[in-house]
């Protein structure tokens, strides 16, 4: 996928506005087997989550431990790297969730 510095730009006030929201895991698995652009971070887990504004978000899971994969459990929105591409050299940072 190629996302352009101009796309990027214009996604980030939908971004920002979601950093520090809390909510709680609905649903969660465990990704083994991933795409390409993120074989260096197998296996992570995904969440669905229902955030405070009642949205259902999807998204990854960091600096988890095994007692936080839980339905029920409270995480926090973070912004973190989602991958780097080699040939634009651009870092791509995303929405992920963090437990509390």
């Amino acid at each position: 996928m190629i996302t352009s510095p101009v796309k990027l730009w214009r996604r980030q006030k939908s971004a920002s506005s979601l950093i520090g929201k809390k909510g709680k895991i609905l649903h969660w698995t465990i990704i083994r087997v991933p795409a390409k652009s993120f074989v260096d971070q197998a296996p992570y887990p995904v969440v669905i989550v229902k955030v405070q504004n009642g949205e259902n978000m999807i998204g990854q899971l960091v600096d988890w431990q095994k007692e936080d994969l839980k339905v029920g459990q409270d995480v926090v929105c973070v912004l973190r790297r989602l991958r780097t591409e080699e040939r634009e050299s651009i870092i791509y940072y995303n929405i992920k969730f963090k437990p509390l």
